[in-house]
């Protein structure tokens, strides 16, 4: 990239001198995925400096999630990441996959650069801010007849910033000892290989196989969100170089001695159960089958026909788990919640009459709700519906609606009747 004469560069240069240890975590954590990012820049004949965005956008952190819902090393929102063929869903979340995540940014920013006359600080700019708000804010400057380079544009803060915070990294790394700094040694061949599999598997299974720590095996696959890595919805996983032996050996021996490869399975509450109950038999904590399937508490008073991933004693034949996987879209809660009563303050003018007629109810529904005899005054508060206890069931996408009380009984008998009609 060129350079960008920019007192903001120097600002940032000396912010990031005065902190070395926070470019030390960045190039430790980084290192992981240093290497393939940089020969995918290259691959595409791009500015290799766009192999440091991931420390202005995430401080390599692929774990990272932003107030906008930005997740991963690229921070794609969720809508952009969809755009870009990134899977989000209850299982995985592509967005954060080291391999996927590069190959949909560099998209990214190649169309961004082409829209911009290829010009890599818009083409940035509009990584950051949007593209469409760029393209005003250049033909804004066009308009009043003014520069319509970076430098020239109004913009917000955080933008103004986002290519000198680059550049400046950039200017460090060229030369690190001009700025009495010792970075950490990044070797230059790849820290990691993608591995195919063909069938489903615990994920501490196979960070047991690859003889890796837990952290390092989510470290390396950040996008897998489930304690089984289900071939059905990722169908590889990703290893350092140097324990792809190991996890091949392990995994061969295992599979001989006829173990099996998944303890965890959809399981489908029935009457009398709830989460303690099932997380006991499981020999696990309610926090932590309710962590496995992303539940807002294990204190979730959850009812028959909640579907959840369960750890189970006996593991059932491998085609069984692979369909009943493929099948489990996520979990599904049943539960009773109680719908707070809705209420409403009468203002001048009101009537029974058009408040009834508002909300959809009778006058004397709301007579009967609020022990009324007269007319409504300014300032009173009427209860509109009270407050019930309802059946709220909520899908592995966050949807949620009450479920339908069945038909009573006089409903039943009264269709009957008609039926037999003449």
């Amino acid at each position: 990239m060129p350079e960008l004469p920019s007192a903001l560069v120097d600002a940032h240069i000396r912010r990031y001198v005065a902190n070395p240890a926070y470019l030390t975590r960045n190039f430790e954590r980084g290192g992981r995925y240093l290497h393939h990012i940089v020969e995918e820049v290259e691959a595409r004949g791009l500015p290799t400096e766009l192999a440091l965005l991931p420390i202005v956008e995430s401080a390599f952190n692929p774990q990272a999630t932003s107030r906008a819902q930005a997740a991963g090393l690229w921070q794609f929102i969720p809508s952009t990441g969809r755009n870009f063929k990134l899977d989000q869903n209850w299982w995985t979340d592509e967005r954060r996959d080291v391999i996927e995540s590069t190959r949909a940014a560099l998209d990214y920013l190649e169309k961004i650069y082409a829209l911009n006359d290829r010009d890599w600080f818009l083409a940035l700019a509009s990584y950051n801010w949007g593209e469409g708000a760029v393209g005003r804010a250049v033909r804004s400057n066009r308009a009043k007849g003014l520069p319509t380079d970076y430098a020239s544009l109004k913009m917000p803060r955080e933008t103004r910033n986002y290519v000198p915070k680059l550049i400046a990294l950039r200017n460090i790394l060229r030369d690190p000892q001009a700025y009495g700094l010792s970075l950490p040694f990044v070797e230059n061949k790849p820290f990691f290989a993608a591995i195919d599999r063909n069938q489903s598997i615990d994920l501490a299974l196979a960070a047991r196989f690859a003889e890796l720590p837990i952290e390092e095996f989510r470290a390396l696959n950040p996008h897998l969100h489930r304690p089984v890595i289900a071939v059905s919805r990722s169908n590889r996983i990703i290893l350092p170089l140097d324990a792809v032996e190991a996890y091949n050996r392990n995994l061969e021996a295992h599979v001989a001695a006829g173990r099996a490869l998944v303890s965890w399975h959809p399981y489908t509450l029935k009457a009398g159960e709830n989460l303690a109950s099932v997380a006991k038999r499981a020999g696990i904590t309610p926090e932590r089958l309710a962590q496995a399937n992303s539940l807002k508490s294990s204190k979730q008073a959850l009812l028959p026909g909640t579907s959840l991933l369960v750890p189970i004693e006996t593991p059932r034949h491998s085609t069984e788990v692979e369909s009943a996987l493929a099948r489990f879209a996520g979990a599904k809660t049943v539960e009773r919640v109680v719908v707070p009563a809705k209420t409403y303050r009468v203002k001048k003018k009101d009537t029974l009459a058009r408040i009834a007629a508002r909300f959809g109810v009778s006058e004397s529904t709301l007579r009967a709700l609020n022990h009324l005899s007269g007319e409504v005054k300014a300032g009173m508060r009427l209860t509109i519906a009270p407050a019930q206890t309802k059946t709220l069931v909520t899908d592995a996408q966050g949807r949620s609606s009450f479920e339908r009380p069945p038909p009573t009984a006089n409903k039943d008998q009264k269709k009957k009747r008609e039926s037999r009609a003449p």
